[in-house]
């Protein structure tokens, strides 16, 4: 008897000690949930011709919901509450990738960080991202910078569409936005490039087409977070840069740029440049 009311105790302080929202998926399942997410993620960029379109990528996600047994709602509300509690979800996302590597040959490209590898993979649609798939930005450090510069190889084409794409967690309010910019050096030494400020969170994305004469020389880019005079945390995840090979129903860019090169714009390769540039004193 004694020992049944040493047990009725202790479960009603681990209760006590609780502070999550019933609505709160927990650690388990949302790691289960997460997995789920970036594989059916990883089908879709890897399939463009197939999900090409909004509604045939909604239902592939909304299947993944109804597996376990959640709405799109109540996963971004979840996705709210974590990213208030950044550690917890920062060992959730840890083992998520522990869990893709072990489980997906794919998932192990997809998230793969071995900057050694020197040939791209083939195919109309990959993802050429090498490095690390989150990163923590803190508005008190001077160089808050997230760069990347990828050598093309035979998997490369003229024409060829990228989109820099992540999700943004927790977003400050900041006195200058955090900027997104990448830009690609052609055999002529012409260079395009398309820049955007975070200005929410949620997915962020970036696109950008090649010449359709010359070839490529680099693909590069930054995302930076400029010194604020407010201390603050800016997370994003699910970092990918998807390369996909052109057909016709690619649109066309818009808001990109081209410039010949010169001297003047030495600023578009210069990493250290473009921070000086948008960086306040703090």
């Amino acid at each position: 008897m004694r020992n049944l009311v040493y047990v009725i105790i202790a479960l009603f302080a681990v209760a006590a000690c609780s502070h999550d929202p019933d609505y709160v998926l927990s650690e388990k399942k949302m790691v289960d949930l997460l997995v789920d997410v970036h594989k059916a993620e990883a089908v879709i960029e890897s399939n463009y011709n197939i999900y090409n379109n909004d509604a045939d990528k909604k239902k592939l996600r909304e299947a993944v919901f109804l597996k376990h047994g959640i709405t799109q709602e109540q996963f971004d509300t979840n996705l709210v509450w974590y990213g208030h509690h950044i550690e917890e979800y920062m060992t959730i996302y840890e083992q998520v990738i522990e869990r893709l590597k072990a489980e997906n040959e794919e998932a192990k490209k997809l998230l793969a960080e071995d900057n050694s590898q020197t040939m791209s993979q083939p195919g109309d649609s990959v993802d050429v991202w090498k490095q690390t798939r989150a990163h923590v930005f803190d508005t008190r450090q001077a160089t808050n910078l997230l760069t990347f510069d990828i050598a093309p190889d035979e998997n490369f084409h003229t024409r060829d569409y990228f989109e820099l794409r992540f999700k943004v967690l927790l977003l400050p309010k900041l006195a200058v936005k955090p900027q997104v910019y990448m830009a690609i050096r052609h055999s002529n030494n012409d260079v395009v490039y398309n820049q955007v400020d975070v200005t929410r969170e949620g997915w962020c994305t970036l696109p950008l087409q090649s010449d359709s004469v010359s070839s490529l020389l680099r693909l590069y880019g930054y995302v930076v977070l400029p010194v604020q005079p407010v201390q603050g945390k800016l997370y994003i995840d699910s970092i990918s840069l998807v390369r996909r090979h052109y057909n016709d129903r690619f649109p066309q860019v818009s808001t990109q740029k081209s410039l010949p090169e010169s001297p003047d714009h030495e600023q578009h390769r210069n990493w250290q440049g473009a921070l000086k540039r948008i960086k306040i004193d703090s």
